[in-house]
This record gives C-alpha cells, structure tokens and sequence, in this order.
C-alpha cells in the first residue's frame, strides 16, 4: 500500500496559504525591506502533512516570541521547522535563520534540508566568524559552540534580526552553564522555535526558552506516536525481548540472575551490562535480528538495513567484531573519536548493499536511514527519552515499500526496558491526551553506575517474548484492539514501585517499612492492593523524594 497522509493537502498547503499571502501581498508593497537573500527565495511548493499544516498555522499565530513543538521522532520535524523559517524570510519578520543541533552531522544533515527547498545555511560556520557569508539564508551551529561562546552569537542576533530553531534543546542540559549561555546568546532572537521528539524534564535547572508545569515541559503543540502510526507516518515496531542466564563478580562477591530476579538498582545494572559484554548472549541475539533482516530483504525491502546502539566505542568495535563472527557480515562503525564517523553515516545511508551499522550516540537523535528496519538495543542507557529516540531511528515510513512496514527492536529483557517497550505498545493502541503521562517518569536520570570490582562472567540468552506483535499484524493502523489488562498495567508500576522504594530509602538512609508507611497515609492504601491511581501517586512521591531528598514532611 502507497504512503498517504490523512487529509493530504495540496501544494502550497490550504492552512497556512492565506496567512503567507497576505505576508507576500505586504512585501509586495514594499520591497524595499527585502534583503538579496529573501529576493532570492522562492515561494513554498512542497506538499506538507496535515499535523505539519497546523502546526505551522500554530506558530504563525502564536503571540509569544518562544514555541515548543513536539513530534515523535521520525514524523518530520525538519520539514515544519523549515516551513516556519521559510515564511519569516519571505515575509521579512526575519533577515536570517540560526539553527542549532546536538551534534556536527545533524548540521550538514539540516542544511541539505533547507537546500531542497531554497534556504541556504551554512553547516560550518565557526565561532570565529560573527555572521555567516552574505549568500546564505543563515547558518546551523550545535549546542556546544553556543556554550563555547554565547557573546558572539549575541553579536549575530543584534546585527540582524534572527530566527533561532533549537533542535532537541534538553541537550541545553548536557553542560552545566550550557542553559545560561543559550539565554545569553539568544534572547535578541525575534523568534525561537524548540523542537523536540519526546517530553523532558527539569531536573531542577530549568531550561530556557521553554514553560515548565511542576517540572514537566509543555508543548505548544504535540503529534504523538499513536497519531503517525494512525497517519501513516510511522512504522508500528515491535519489540522481541531476550532472557538470560547471567554471572559476574561484583565488590568480591559472584552474582548469578535472571532479567525476572528482583535484584537492587545496582545489581540491576550490572546484570544488564554483563549480557551486553557477553559474546554468548549478545552474538545469538545479533544472530536472530539478521535472520530478520535478511528475510526482509528478500521479501519486502532489499535495501533494508540494522543498527546495533552500542555502549561506547571500544564496546562498538567490539560488537562489530561480533557482528562479523556470528553473521558473516562485515559492520560499518561509527564512533565520535574518528573525524570520519559523520561520512561513514551517510555513505551507510546511500549503500543498500551494506546491511549493519554499529554506533553509540551519533545516531541515537535525528539522523536520517530511513532503510532502518531492524535495531538491537546493545546499550546500558536506561533513560526513557533515550530509548524513544533509539526508537525513532526505525519507524520512518518509506513511499516506495509496502505497508505496513513493520520494524524490529531486539532488546534484553531488562524490566525498565520492556516497560518502555509495552508503553510504546500501548500509544499504537491508545490516542493519549499527552505523548507521556505523569508518574511515568525515568528512573534513571541522575544515577551513576558503580563500577568498582565488577567483571562480567558469563551470560546466555533465551528468546523470551515478542512485545507488539498483536497488534502490528493489521494493515490498518486504526483498527480497534484489545485494551491492555489492568493487572499488565499495574504489574510493571509496581515493578517500576519496588525499585524506586529501594532507591530512595538508601539515599535517605531510611528503612523500607517506614517509607511504606508514609506511602500508605499518603495513598490510603498498600501497594498490593492499591488501585492505578493509588499506584500512580505513590509512584509521583517517589519520584519527588529521589530527586529532591525525602523529609518525612506531610
């Protein structure tokens, strides 16, 4: 079946056609405040989707100079954005547009976008230079240059007025005075527009530019997974999960576990972390995970591709190696330390005869492989943003493939994990009135792991379930499907419960009953026979006290 978008608009789109209209119709009297570079740009012809349409009509009439909007990843952020850009250009409410990214391949990335439709940006602009060359429309900087040296990108705004796009700016909160100097730098922007493919947090330090409601950022406007599965735009994923049989050695003490033990946050850790050094569990998953791409590469889609997220690049080298051991199949890696990573992506990107590509965090945010179709989740990174954006990486529809273009994440079965994975599950099923809900939170934001005296043993893996498959096997993403059970829901708060409970009674140096007990007057209930929204407040109290100390305090 052909890619459709519902409600698929003519060309320039119906929504915002009057409002540009009018802008040219304004320029048209007075063409004098053009620049050269505005006289050179041509009127919007591409086709928008319908969610892009009114997200547009959303900025254009939005009275503050700051807008946030959030899209699940691979929807097509870049090509809203750029509408945005392209509209303040043509109609002189701005003289340049400023983009800024996480990392130097999402500039050559976002500039080869704009190329396509007429705005020109410089993706090398350095720090060194206050303003790009007069040809360009503007320039794409990342967050770290920013820092480096807010004042001359200050000095950039107030030379001419500038249109700012901060592409996943939670990245803001990667270095400690990276907020302030984004604050510095652009509060002479005319405009911002932040954009983002998942939620994210304060974490205490709010970042700029963006409205916070008791910690949570909201949006100015929001398309969720469940919308793009529903439009099309999307790929539905599934989610094989892998069991094991796994030891290691652990401040003197040897550790032998299931994914299905209860063990401590710590312990927890290092039992994923051992089945992700172990060749006698990863090689077998890699293994399963080419097997399902090479059938789809027969059946369905001969230029498909995998990707291994790994856990940093002495792991990545070393996962490529096993790549090539288990599969026969030679991996491209890339890794931030090698100046030619960014040209090892794209040329991945464009090759259909190369099917895996081994990296850390250079593709886990924003880049392009839209021939992803199958990923093995080889990281210990437990953050909830960072497993939607992995994710995202896998869910891009393409034209010219048929529907439904199901993807594949193989993952161990850690339980933060598969609670991700069933909540991802879940959005397919359900529009939700928010892409994540309160008291579903990560766990692991601020927590570093142990290392001293841990060596991996041995691990086995066991192919245990296939998250998702129930429902992608439709065509029709809309169809209706069976709610997820109460007790499936309130088995994985509680495990979600249970490991909170151990955290924040060792940072506070308190015993579990007596947490329990202020739990319990707080909630009117015990865990075990509370109700989903009992369950869901405890969660919240928790969540509060890991992140802001416990004080017994009513």
């Amino acid at each position: 079946m052909p890619l459709r978008f519902a409600g698929s608009l003519p060309q320039p789109d119906v929504i915002v056609t009057s409002i540009v209209r009018q802008r040219e119709q304004a320029l048209a009297q007075h063409p004098s405040g053009r620049t050269r570079a505005v006289r050179s740009l041509a009127t919007w012809t591409a086709a928008l989707r319908e969610w892009q349409a009114r997200a547009v009509e959303a900025v254009l009439s939005h009275p503050a100079a700051d807008f946030l909007a959030m899209a699940t990843p691979a929807s097509g952020k870049t090509r809203f954005a750029l509408r945005v850009a392209h509209d303040y250009m043509l109609s002189g409410r701005a003289r340049r547009i400023l983009v800024v990214c996480p990392t130097n391949h999402l500039r050559t990335q976002w500039a080869d976008a704009a190329g396509t439709i007429g705005l020109h940006l410089d993706p090398a602009l350095t720090n060194e230079q206050t303003r790009e060359a007069a040809d360009y429309h503007g320039a794409v900087v990342t967050y770290q240059q920013v820092a480096l040296a807010p004042n001359v990108f200050q000095r950039g705004c107030a030379a001419g007025s500038t249109l700012v796009i901060l592409d996943e700016l939670h990245h803001a909160a990667d270095g400690r005075h990276w907020g302030k100097a984004l604050r510095q730098a652009f509060d002479g922007a005319v405009f911002r527009l932040v954009l983002s493919g998942t939620p994210f947090r304060s974490d205490n330090h709010p970042i700029p530019f963006v409205r916070y409601e008791q910690g949570e950022s909201r949006a100015d406007f929001a398309y969720g997974y469940t919308e793009a599965i529903r439009d099309r735009v999307c790929r539905p994923i599934l989610f094989p999960s892998y069991e094991g049989d796994l030891s290691w050695l652990s401040e003197g003490r040897e550790h032998r576990a299931t994914f299905e033990d209860g063990l401590t946050f710590e312990r927890q850790r290092e039992r994923l972390k051992t089945a992700l050094l172990q060749d006698s569990w990863l090689g077998p998953v890699v293994a399963d995970a080419h097997r399902q791409l090479t059938q789809l590469r027969k059946q369905e889609h001969p230029d498909a591709a995998g990707l291994i997220v790994s856990m940093d690049q002495d792991h990545a080298r070393w996962v490529a190696a096993l790549v090539e051991r288990w599969t026969g199949t030679k991996a491209a890696v890339a890794v931030s330390d090698d100046p030619s990573a960014s040209r090892t992506i794209t040329a991945f990107a464009e090759r259909s005869q190369q099917q895996w590509l081994v990296a850390v965090n250079m593709v886990s945010e924003g880049v392009d492989i839209p021939r992803l179709r199958v990923g093995v989740y080889g990281t210990n990174v437990l953050t909830e943003m960072y497993f939607r954006q992995v994710v995202g990486r896998f869910v891009r529809m393409q034209p010219q493939v048929p529907a439904p273009q199901r993807a594949w994440l193989y993952l161990p079965k850690d339980p933060v994990l598969v609670r991700y994975a069933r909540q991802i599950k879940a959005e397919r099923d359900h529009v939700l009135e928010e892409i994540m809900p309160a008291g579903q939170r990560d766990l692991f934001d601020r927590v570093t792991v142990s290392v001293k005296e841990y060596a991996p043993l041995h691990a086995v893996a066991r192919v245990d379930s296939l998250i998702g498959d129930d429902e992608a096997r439709t065509d029709d993403a809309a169809a209706p499907v069976p709610e997820v059970p109460l007790h499936d829901r309130k088995r994985d708060l509680r495990d979600l419960h249970r490991l909170l409970v151990g955290s924040v009674a060792r940072m506070a140096g308190i015993d579990h009953r007596r947490l329990n007990a202020e739990l319990i007057s707080r909630t009117g209930s015990r865990v075990d026979q509370a109700t989903l929204d009992q369950l869901e407040k405890r969660i919240q109290l928790l969540q509060r006290w890991r992140d802001r100390g416990y004080d017994g305090k009513r």
